[in-house]
C-alpha cells in the first residue's frame, strides 16, 4: 500500500509508526516494562483517583478564598463535582414513574383527538352547518 504513489499516510499510521519505534527503542535497551496485573491496575487508578480528588479539593478552596467567594463549584466539571460533593445528586426515585405518566396522559390525548375530530372530508356536512 505505501508502494503507491498516490498513497497519502494518516494519521493512525503516525501513530502506529511512533508505537513500533518505541517498542525497538524498549526491545534494544534490554528493559522490560511493568507486567500490568489486575492488583497492579487498581494500585495505580487508586493513586490517580486519590491525586485529581486532590487537585479538585485544592481548585475549589483557591475559588472560596477570593474575595466574594469567587465562582465557587462552578469552576467544576460534572463529574468533578459529582466525586467532590456526591449529596448534591440525589436520583429521583419516582422520575420513572412521572414519564410512564405523561406516555399514558400522551396516548389518551392521541386517542382523544382521533375520536373527537372527523377525519377527511367535510363534504358529507350538512350545508348549514358549514362554515363560510
Amino acid at each position: 500500500l505505501k508502494e503507491d504513489p498516490n498513497y497519502i499516510p494518516t494519521l493512525e499510521d503516525e501513530v502506529e509508526a511512533q508505537r513500533q519505534a518505541m517498542v525497538k527503542k524498549l526491545r534494544d535497551s534490554g528493559k522490560k516494562g511493568t507486567p500490568v496485573t489486575e492488583e497492579t491496575f487498581r494500585e495505580w487508578q487508586e493513586r490517580k483517583r486519590a491525586k485529581h480528588r486532590e487537585q479538585v479539593k485544592k481548585k475549589v478552596e483557591a475559588e472560596l478564598k477570593k474575595k466574594k467567594g469567587g465562582k465557587g463549584l462552578a469552576v467544576l466539571s460534572g463529574r468533578d463535582l459529582y466525586e467532590y460533593k456526591k449529596e448534591l445528586f440525589k436520583d429521583d426515585d419516582d422520575a420513572l414513574a412521572v414519564v410512564e405518566e405523561e406516555e399514558q396522559v400522551e396516548a389518551v390525548a392521541q386517542k382523544v383527538e382521533t375520536d373527537l375530530f372527523l377525519e377527511g372530508d367535510d363534504d358529507d356536512l350538512p350545508s348549514d352547518l358549514e362554515d363560510d
